[in-house]
Parts: C-alpha cells; sequence; structure tokens
C-alpha cells in the first residue's frame, strides 16, 4: 500500500486474481448465497493488514464469506 491509503499496480493486479479465483472456486449455489463485493471486501481488508500471500488471502476471504452465508441460512430441523 502506498502513503496515501492506496495500493500499488502490482497489488491491485494481485487482489484482482485473487478474488476472481475465489469467486470462481464457489458453486453456483455458493455464488447465489454470497456476494462477490463482500468477497472483495473481505480481500481487501486482509490486504489493507499487510497480506500479501495469496493463497491466504483467499482461504481467509472464502472462509469469512462462506461462513457468514451459513450463518444467515435458514436451520434445517432433522426429523429423527
Amino acid at each position: 500500500m502506498t502513503g496515501g491509503g492506496a495500493f500499488d499496480p502490482e497489488t491491485i493486479a494481485l487482489l484482482r486474481a485473487v478474488l476472481d479465483e475465489a469467486w470462481d472456486s464457489l458453486n453456483a449455489q455458493e455464488q447465489a448465497q454470497s456476494s462477490k463485493s463482500l468477497l472483495a471486501e473481505r480481500i481487501l481488508h486482509l490486504a489493507a493488514t499487510g497480506e500479501r500471500d495469496p493463497v491466504r488471502l483467499r482461504v481467509a476471504a472464502l472462509t469469512e464469506v462462506v461462513t457468514l452465508s451459513l450463518r444467515q441460512q435458514p436451520q434445517r430441523q432433522i426429523d429423527g
């Protein structure tokens, strides 16, 4: 990140690639229950803390977004 709070061009390219890979890794149902902008927000938040490893960025953002979408789903009751 540069002094004004902006990311340099190489970092922007990295973050864009991480976002695209993360979004593409979700199946259609997961994409329907989530938001690409929320995924981007999580990636940007992690990058703002200094994280630059694409695997860690992708895994952490996906974990947060998928967990959030699971929490928002109505709970299914299992008859037993």
